[in-house]
């Protein structure tokens, strides 16, 4: 099973936060048997956001999302993932 973390937060690609979660995401999943390939950041930006969104539900099988769902107007992650899926 193809596998991808999508980080969600401008501070992550300000450097103001250090993109931990994917980080632990991605030393659990060996043991599951599942093999990631892709560890994408991205802003709290729509455009961007639906082009990451894509590009993994493309070409992966499993797709972990972390950030981006917090109480802020710019946490937007699922209106982006509703919009991908129509």
């Amino acid at each position: 099973m193809k596998a991808e973390i999508i980080s969600i937060g401008t501070e992550i690609l300000f450097g103001e936060i250090t993109d931990t979660n994917a980080a632990f995401l991605a030393s659990k999943l060996p043991s599951l048997g599942i093999d990631l390939q892709w560890v994408s950041q991205v802003g709290d930006d729509e455009p961007k956001m639906l082009e990451v969104f894509r590009r993994a539900w493309g070409r992966s099988d499993l797709i972990l999302t972390t950030g981006g769902l917090g109480p802020t107007g710019d946490d937007i992650t699922r209106e982006m993932i509703a919009e991908m899926l129509g």
